[in-house]
């Protein structure tokens, strides 16, 4: 076997947390994998952006006797959240640890993702899905590439198959100042969550600075650069505005 070639039960991991409280329902155990195609302008982890060879690997076995140990934390609605980086890249992987959490766990799955690929598993990894957490990140595709080097039609095709597969739903938006921060922007991102009557939260998140320093230290030009984080009473203003539009199942 190639030595860039992950066995098919192997993850290829950037870290995990045992006890994550901002990554679905209840306390879950968080993993966090290697490898995203998308190079947006605020991202904090860019040492998750390059896949094999760079982080940890894990087998499913591994994951499974490590939650195994804290599964009465993870009781009334908690339990394992695959995000990145980008985890639908290793989306067929994800298809077998989703089946031993659900069936030997009794534990629910949730994913986070940018949409930066549609794997052609996605149902069959929906299916053993409980909850998507889906990264709307712009509100239209010139931004997308602009600042993502990516499209807002990934995420659409994304709404619309979990949407069909009766999957719940939570969105969340970075705000960035002068980027997407104005009430004009919130009706264009309003505009889109309403169309999908199976999406139960949509959460604005403020862009901060907090890893500026790895770009550093991975000599890489941080694209924001001398940009403000977004105030929290801006925060609470834009979500109240976003809140009052806005159609929730």
């Amino acid at each position: 076997m190639s030595n860039n070639i992950l066995a098919d039960d192997i993850l290829n991991i950037h870290s995990v947390q045992s006890f994550a409280t901002l990554e679905g329902e209840g306390i879950r155990f968080a993993v966090f994998l290697q490898g995203c195609p998308y190079r947006c302008v605020y991202c904090h982890n860019p040492d998750t952006w390059y896949g094999e060879g760079q982080g940890t690997n894990l087998s499913i076995d591994d994951i499974v006797t490590k939650m195994s140990h804290y599964k009465g934390f993870y009781k009334n609605g908690g339990g394992l959240t695959v995000t990145g980086g980008e985890p639908l890249l290793q989306a067929s992987k994800i298809i077998e640890l989703f089946r031993r959490v659900r069936e030997d766990l009794g534990l629910t799955n949730t994913i986070d993702t940018s949409c930066a690929v549609m794997p052609d598993c996605i149902e069959d990894l929906l299916a053993l899905t409980d909850l998507v957490i889906i990264d709307l990140k712009f509100h239209n595709n010139a931004d997308y590439n602009k600042y993502a080097k990516g499209t807002l039609d990934k995420t659409i095709a994304m709404l619309d198959v979990t949407l069909k597969m009766g999957v719940n739903v939570w969105i969340r938006t970075v705000v960035v100042p002068d980027i997407n921060d104005t009430n004009a922007d919130m009706d264009k991102y309003v505009e889109i969550v309403n169309r999908y009557p199976h999406i139960s939260k949509y959460e604005l998140l403020a862009y901060h600075t907090m890893g500026e320093f790895k770009y550093a230290e991975l000599n890489i030009k941080y694209p924001l650069a001398g940009v403000e984080q977004l105030s929290l009473s801006k925060l609470k203003s834009l979500q109240k505005y976003v809140y009052e539009r806005i159609n929730l199942k």
